[in-house]
């Protein structure tokens, strides 16, 4: 019976997509394009635990005078998400998607593997212009909501 990593790293290959190993990791890494932006994938499976965590990041850091606004806009965007969530890390700007499971006893069908992917893929997609607006301070962190939740 194949582990949980062998089963996601089947599923990548099995849908074409191109991705590397993270050494000392049982992870996959990928880029993937959106709509609206270009994001790096990387498929986590927990070493202890049956958990698989799918995050979404957008390139590059926040900068530092911006952190605060894009932390309102994370936030805000949080706030009513079925699946999923924003991370950011106030001290180096990293901005990511995080969708899980927990997958004891359980096994992982393709397609639940295809919707934790791209659920973060859409999500990300979704508000990624708002985002963009809101580190560019061409929008506060209200109005970047407002527009991505129409």
């Amino acid at each position: 019976m194949a582990s949980l990593f062998e089963t996601i790293e089947a599923y990548f290959e099995q849908d074409g997509w191109e991705f590397r190993r993270l050494p000392g990791h049982q992870a996959l890494e990928m880029g993937a394009a959106g709509e609206h932006g270009n994001y790096r994938l990387i498929a986590v499976v927990e070493r202890d635990h049956p958990i698989v965590r799918f995050l979404t990041f957008v390139e590059g850091k926040v900068p530092e005078a911006r952190r605060r606004e894009v932390l309102e806009f994370l936030t805000r965007a949080n706030y009513g998400l079925l699946l999923g969530n924003f991370e950011f890390d106030v001290n180096d700007g990293e901005v990511r998607f995080k969708c899980s499971a927990d997958l004891e006893d359980a096994d992982l069908p393709h397609a639940q593997f295809e919707n934790l992917l791209l659920i973060g893929l859409s999500v990300m997609d979704r508000y990624f212009p708002g985002l963009q607006r809101v580190i560019q301070g061409t929008a506060d962190a209200a109005a970047a909501i407002e527009e991505a939740e129409l």
